[in-house]
């Protein structure tokens, strides 16, 4: 019988024969606890979200019931707790449907770091809607500071000092989601993308 050289070099590269390298194995490893301590932030950061949306929902709707605040003249309270609200239930919504409903050491090398790789592009994708939503409240608390200054709840001094305490909130918070966008997030897709392109050349 003929030995067909080509179809026994095909096999003898063929993905089963061609297993991971232990470096490669590491970084699938590590890629996946980053997408499981990722997971467990988001859990957190959304559990804060709510509890401190809950608290200043509250102080609000009690200051209006109160008489402190006059839902005529200061409307812009309204938007101020809608868009926050409603971004925090869109980030719950999206928590709530993980990447990847198989435990961990289920999946394959190649599945894990492509699990880890849509996990990273969520977190993208959520800092880049938190980014949004500072862009979004920047008018809507300029609109507020303004109302409280046209009702005279505060005096130009103090809306200057709130003007600076706020935007010097949201600029650091800014600087905060940038950070972590380009230094982490961003390396880290890049990161799993090598060692994905690398895993799919030895498997030709």
């Amino acid at each position: 019988m003929k030995m067909n050289l080509a179809e026994l070099q095909s096999t003898w590269n063929s993905p089963r024969n061609n297993l991971p390298t232990a470096e490669q194995q590491r970084l699938a490893g590590q890629f996946t606890c980053q997408m499981i301590r990722r997971r467990r932030f988001q859990t957190i950061w959304l559990v804060h979200t709510f509890v401190a949306l809950t608290i200043i929902t509250v102080l609000a709707f009690r200051a209006i019931a109160l008489g402190k605040a006059d839902p005529g003249e200061e409307w812009g309270l309204f938007p101020l707790l809608i868009v926050p609200w409603l971004f925090a239930f869109h980030f719950l919504r999206r928590h709530l449907k993980p990447v990847s409903p198989a435990a961990r050491g289920e999946l394959s090398i190649t599945d894990s770091l492509r699990a880890a790789l849509t996990s990273n592009r969520c977190e993208q994708s959520r800092l880049k809607r938190v980014a949004g939503l500072f862009a979004i409240m920047i008018p809507l608390l300029a609109v507020n500071m303004n109302q409280l200054l046209a009702t005279g709840k505060v005096s130009s001094r103090e809306l200057t000092s709130m003007a600076v305490f706020f935007g010097g909130t949201l600029l650091l918070s800014a600087a905060g989601i940038a950070a972590r966008f380009f230094g982490r997030v961003l390396p880290q897709q890049r990161q799993i993308d090598a060692v994905l392109a690398e895993l799919t050349d030895e498997a030709r």
